[in-house]
């Protein structure tokens, strides 16, 4: 089995130690895959520990959940996979992976905020707004400015007062969506300009 540069041997410990290292490089908490999944925070407790037999359907969840797939390969290929693979993970910067921790982070914040606020009006609006950002390149200041609002989504309470979080942050998103989407080159500035009246005069 190859899991995104990793192989595996058809271990079972193997492969829950490959589950609890992918959500741990994701930056998601057992709490945040288990609000993407929908499944309480214990269960996943259980599932990395060994404490639960797994089904098949709730290992492709787990792994589709943390931007794994699940692969049979033929043991005379899996050398050359296991090259290729590595190889396309290696090349990834540390700003994509970083990229990746935020955005993981972002939609374990939205699942978690449809969990606990299934009425929310503004969830469909906030999903769609992290759909478009993921389509742009954003620099270190955006992706800290989207780490922050899924920091707050993440430790919003239930409640009454939850609505007016929940839409400053849709809010907040989509204006930083609009600023990366309508951002346009300044037009270069001459270094000098040379006035209309003639000095000679």
């Amino acid at each position: 089995m190859i899991c995104r540069g990793i192989s595996m041997l058809y271990s079972t410990d193997e492969i829950l130690q490959t589950l609890r290292n992918a959500r741990e490089q994701s930056g998601l908490s057992q709490r945040d895959l288990s609000a993407r999944i929908g499944v309480p925070q214990s269960h996943i407790s259980k599932i990395e520990n060994g404490g639960t037999d797994l089904r098949l359907s709730s290992l492709v969840e787990l792994a589709r959940a943390l931007d794994y797939e699940l692969v049979l390969v033929p043991r005379k290929a899996l050398a050359a996979v296991e090259a290729v693979v590595s190889n396309a993970y290696a090349t990834l910067s540390s700003e994509d992976r970083q990229r990746s921790v935020v955005f993981n982070r972002a939609q374990a914040a939205l699942a978690r905020l449809h969990r606990d606020h299934p009425d929310a009006g503004e969830f469909k609006r906030l999903d769609q707004t992290l759909r478009e950002l993921a389509n742009f390149r954003l620099g270190k200041t955006d992706l800290d400015t989207l780490r922050a609002i899924a920091e707050k989504l993440m430790k919003l309470p239930a409640g009454a007062g939850a609505a007016a979080a929940i839409e400053r942050a849709s809010k907040q998103l989509r204006t930083l969506r609009n600023r990366i989407a309508h951002a346009l080159p300044e037009m270069p500035r001459p270094a000098y300009q040379l006035d209309d009246e003639n000095e000679d005069a």
